[in-house]
């Protein structure tokens, strides 16, 4: 406000008296400073701001320190000049800025050059978490019932899990039923409790869980306690190293951003040097293109590459894990069979956007403990480098596993190299418990590329060797050729070579595959397969043909069905609904029969509402359309479902955490519907349910013609108010009016005129009734004057 009225001020002494009002402030040493009222613009813009300016001896300009703020530019490093309690600068002192002044128009054009402007900073990804919508109280059932018969052999099973949610987390149970040759028997596998922290990005879970084994480790079955930070509470998190890039505008001009050859960001810059974040990226490397362009249309074009790995963190970015509670013994086959106390711990973390560390400690009572690190690091935007080093064993000894490789992921070729070594007496929490199959060295190396027309060519070499079993060495070799339309040809060769060892000799397979597929649209495809073999464990020689044709997302049906030159088939067909799937198939393989048939679905209850589905994997919500019926609903602008009698539709399978977007059509509402807003975006938490109402208003509405006491219309343009609103008449007293619901008294009236009248209540089964001819009566008191 006082900057304001010091401008108001100055101006008016330059009109009043035709030059810059003079100041004597006590802080000038020569007094010969004055304020001037200026339009201050940039090289390049059109139109400037108004300032105030400090005009000295020889045409000396200075601006105050916060206009340069406001014009993006740093005040020169020089002594600045005091007046009245402010600090000014001259912009002339700016190395290679010039300065224009107009003084007929006070007006003042600043040439500097563009490093002189401070950075402009712009985002390409904005991070836009979205509010997460409370769950409400309900739950779910899914099942999964199973019939099959091989050769002689019955077997029948069921399977189940129970989930209940609200607002404060999800509990579910999982568990089994079979029953084969006339043993039945139920196994509970997991019972878990689950409660999200979305603003720390943690989740814990309090029952059986399974372990988080770090890059080096064996994730097993455990009953315990596990918090850990869980990115996918946030999935607009990026967690891999963004790429920026910058450059510099001389004047006003657009930036368009190209990664590899797709354009990914398109801001206005001011003059001045620019950088541009969080660049979408895929993981390997890639290159980007910028292009600043003027309004005269000239061009520069900057180019970089880059690389980025999915093993890398952002720089400053943590995750971790702890997990403590008890194995769980025979999973699947025992209920409640609890090994020794395990406890695990893994934290990870981007020291720089080319260097993550990763520290992992295990130990389970009375067999295994290991520690170690692992490191990745990013190697000259070309690829990335991974290195291990962990000491572990049990109460018998010790023993150290290393590894190292590395991965590059390119446009066009990409190869991965690793090589990994234990000693013989390495040992870590979920090794089999037979020695002789745990891994002693393993070797990989693999790498593919594309041909361009001639399809792409991979290649993979990978060598094992255990600790008392003999090594094996497997090359593999596949090329693939597209033909557009036509179909594309799959040839897959691998050769299997085994040492000899004291029980067996050495021992080697050849195996071939050639396929053909095509698709023919509307999800049918066609595929014939060729396959031969030779040596121990090829499979044998045949050709098979084959057709199939995918399921729709919503109710529909599938199928496929294969046959061989060896006498094998297979016949499948999956049938879709809005409440259940149903599958069965037939099959021979290897001269062996079966036939098997099962019937999956779910049942959902949410705001007091039971409803048969398709299996809930994720979350999903109920939406309340104001009791309307046969209302179709859509997410993400895909119809999914239509509400039922009591205006209400089951939507399953929502993301978890993202933004689903749920909409409805207002063309789909009946006539005397009227939607205060047709979407809404839901973030449902982890396998909970939501509710969404969707305001709708039934607003009933009617004509009618409306005449007086001597049989003639009211006239065009009289007023008729119903219910505090006010409606036009108009040709031959034609009124629509709304909001009529129940038998009401209205009156109309225009210049010198007033009369009332009363609708009766409208047929409910009408949704705009045509009421015919209504007499308005002129009231008591009311004189008639002209028409």
């Amino acid at each position: 406000m006082c900057r304001t009225y010091r401008v108001v001020l100055a101006a008016l002494g330059w009109m009043l008296c035709g030059a810059p009002a003079a100041a004597q402030p006590a802080d000038d040493e020569s007094g010969t400073w004055s304020e001037a009222v200026m339009e201050v613009v940039l090289k390049g813009q059109a139109e400037g701001e108004t300032l105030v300016v400090l005009r000295g001896p020889g045409g000396m300009l200075l601006l105050d320190a916060e206009d340069f703020r406001r014009l993006r530019l740093s005040p020169p490093p020089v002594t600045p000049h005091a007046h009245e309690g402010r600090q000014y600068y001259p912009p002339a002192a700016i190395r290679g800025c010039t300065l224009v002044i107009d003084e007929l128009r006070q007006r003042l054009e600043i040439r500097a050059p563009a490093w002189a402007f401070d950075t402009t900073s712009l985002s390409a990804a904005p991070r836009q978490p979205v509010p997460v919508s409370p769950a409400s109280t309900g739950g779910f059932l899914n099942y999964q019932l199973l019939a099959q018969k091989v050769q002689a052999m019955s077997l029948a099973g069921a399977y189940g899990e129970l989930g209940l949610f609200a607002d404060a987390g999800v509990v579910t149970s999982t568990g089994l039923v079979r029953a084969a040759q006339g043993a039945d028997r139920f196994v509970r596998l997991d019972t878990t409790v689950t409660r999200d922290f979305p603003d720390q990005l943690q989740t814990l879970n309090v029952g059986d869980s399974i372990s988080d084994p770090g890059s080096w480790g064996n994730a097993v079955h455990y009953a315990g306690l596990r918090f850990s930070r869980n990115f996918a509470l946030r999935p607009d998190l990026l967690t891999t190293p963004l790429l920026s890039t910058a450059g510099v505008a001389t004047v006003p001009s657009t930036v368009d951003v190209f990664v590899n050859n797709q354009l990914v960001s398109s801001n206005q810059v001011p003059p001045g040097p620019f950088v541009i974040d969080r660049l979408p990226t895929v993981t390997g490397s890639d290159e980007v293109n910028v292009v600043v362009r003027d309004a005269f249309g000239r061009e520069q074009v900057v180019s970089q590459s880059f690389y980025t790995g999915s093993t890398l963190l952002a720089s400053g970015l943590t995750q971790y894990a702890v997990n403590l509670g008890g194995i769980r013994d025979d999973y699947g086959l025992s209920s409640d069979h609890y090994g020794g106390l395990l406890g695990e711990a893994s934290y990870r973390r981007g020291i720089t956007d080319l260097f993550t560390l990763e520290g992992h400690g295990e130990y389970q009572a009375g067999a295994a403990h290991a520690a170690g690190l692992d490191a990745v690091v990013g190697v000259d935007r070309f690829a990335t480098l991974n290195a291990t080093a962990t000491y572990g064993g049990d109460s018998a000894g010790g023993g150290v596993l290393t590894s190292l490789g590395i991965e590059h992921h390119g446009f066009n070729t990409s190869f991965v190299a690793s090589a990994t070594r234990a000693s013989s007496g390495f040992d870590q929490v979920g090794d089999p418990l037979d020695s002789a199959l745990r891994i002693r060295q393993r070797t990989l190396l693999q790498t593919g590329t594309g041909l361009s027309a001639w399809g792409s060519l991979s290649l993979a070499y990978v060598r094992q060797s255990y600790r008392s079993s003999p090594a094996q060495q497997t090359i593999g070799v596949t090329q693939a050729l597209c033909f557009g339309t036509a179909g594309t040809i799959n040839l897959m060769l691998s050769r299997t070579l085994t040492a000899a060892s004291s029980a067996a000799p050495a021992q080697s397979s050849l195996t071939a595959y050639l396929v053909f597929a095509h698709a023919f649209g509307n999800r049918v495809s066609a595929s014939a397969t060729m396959v031969a073999g030779r040596g121990s464990g090829a499979p044998q020689n045949e050709v098979v043909a084959a057709l199939s044709q995918s399921p729709p997302a919503g109710p529909g049906s599938g199928f496929r069905l294969s046959a061989s030159t060896s006498g094998n088939y297979d016949a499948d067909w999956h049938q879709q609904s809005a409440a259940a799937e149903v599958e069965v198939e037939a099959v021979r393989t290897a001269g062996v029969e079966g036939r098997s048939a099962q019937l999956s679905g779910a049942l959902a209850w949410l705001d007091g509402m039971l409803s048969p589905t398709r299996r809930v994997a994720g979350s999903f919500a109920v939406v309340d359309v104001g009791g309307l019926p046969d209302v179709p609903v859509y997410v993400e602008n895909q119809l999914v479902a239509h509400t039922d009698d009591s205006g209400k539709a089951l939507l399953y399978n929502l993301r978890p955490y993202e933004a689903n977007h749920i909409s409805l059509n207002p063309a789909d509402l009946p006539l005397d519907a009227v939607v205060g807003a047709g979407s809404t975006l839901l973030a449902p938490p982890y396998r909970s349910g939501v509710v969404a109402r969707f305001p709708v208003e039934r607003v009933r509405s009617a004509t009618f013609r409306l005449v007086t006491e001597d049989g003639s219309s009211v006239p065009v343009g009289a007023t008729v108010t119903l219910q505090g609103l006010e409606f036009p008449v108009v040709l031959d007293g034609m009124v629509y009016v709304t909001g009529f619901d129940h038998g009401m008294a209205a009156r109309a009236s225009w210049p010198g005129h007033r009369c009332k009248f009363r609708l009766d209540p409208p047929d409910p089964g009408v949704i705009q009734p045509d009421l015919g001819t209504i007499l308005c009566r002129r009231e008591a008191g009311i004189q008639r004057g002209p028409n």
